[in-house]
Parts: C-alpha cells; structure tokens; sequence
C-alpha cells in the first residue's frame, strides 16, 4: 500500500526536532567495554496516532475506506516524531548508557560488571513505553559490532570491511580510458 501523503504536508509545519549527529552516536561508543546493539520493530507503527488525526490519513481501497491508526510512513514530520519518542522513552539514560538514531539503538556499557545492570534500565524504560524490538536484528554484550554502517568497538571507529571491499578488490586502470 502507498498513500501520497503530498497535499497533507504542504499543509503542516516542519518540526524543527533534529536527528543526533551519526558522528556524535558512533564516536560515544569509544572506550565501552560491552555494546549491545538495538532495533526497533516496525519503526514508525509503534507511535500511535492521535483520535482526531487518524482521519486525516484516509485512503480509499476497492473494498472501502481506511485510515491509520499509527504513524505512517511518508508524513513530514514522521522522522523528527519518531526521534522525539525514542529519546522520551530513553531520557534516564541517554548519552549515559544508551544512543538512539531512529530505530537503531545502542547500549553502551562501559564495565562488564554493569552489563545486566544497564540491559535492565533500559529494558525498564523500553517496557514501560512499550516499545517492541526486533530480536532477529538485536545483539548483546559484544565487543564491537556494525551501528549506522561504521565498525564501532572500545577502540573507536573501525574500517568496515564490506564498504571497503570494492576498493580493495579494484584493479589499477590498464589504459587512459579505463582511468
């Protein structure tokens, strides 16, 4: 199903709540002795849309009309609406013990004997507002792992080997024209 959303936008304001910086979230991984890496499931479905909005997100089907209950993708401000919820959800223990850009969350425990400690928290702070992840997607209590396409681990950023394996599989040009 794709709904054009297009007239509704034009109609609303931006929201001017900005997305962390991705250098700032890889770079707080630095020094963390254990990560554990998040993904929340179903992204922008889990915000439930208010009563008197719903209607506003109507289309029409062969078998008749619909309209959300929850946020759908395609809404202006559906980025920075999501952003505010995971940050609200996640307050006690943002920049602290946990990063989150968008549905990618990361628990960064920085002495392994805080590790269940800290998976605690914030599980607490997840259950409490509800908030679904995905467990095939989810990692815990590893060294090092993938966030937002770098290799981050207590050492800092690392080269990721499947960026880079075109560069390191490319051959030197042969002629002028290959250059």
């Amino acid at each position: 199903m794709c709904v054009d959303y297009t007239d509704l936008n034009k109609h609303y304001p931006k929201d001017p709540f900005g997305l962390p910086r991705i250098d700032q979230v890889v770079d707080s991984t630095t020094g963390c002795a254990l990560l554990s890496f998040l993904d929340c499931y179903s992204d922008y479905h889990q915000i439930s849309l208010a009563t008197e909005d719903q209607e506003k997100t109507a289309f029409i089907t062969p078998f008749g009309a619909y309209w959300y209950t929850s946020m759908p993708f395609g809404l202006k401000n559906a980025g920075a609406t999501y952003q505010r919820a995971i940050q609200a959800c996640l307050a006690d223990h943002w920049g602290e013990r946990v990063e989150a850009y968008v549905d990618d969350v990361v628990i960064k425990t920085k002495n392994e004997e805080d590790f269940i400690d800290d998976l605690r928290k914030v599980f607490d702070s997840l259950r409490k507002f509800r908030w679904k992840l995905n467990p095939t997607k989810c990692v815990f209590g590893v060294p090092a792992g993938q966030l937002l396409g770098f290799v981050v681990s207590n050492r800092g950023i690392e080269a990721n080997p499947e960026k880079i394996k075109a560069i390191l599989c490319m051959h030197p040009p042969r002629s002028q024209k290959d250059a």
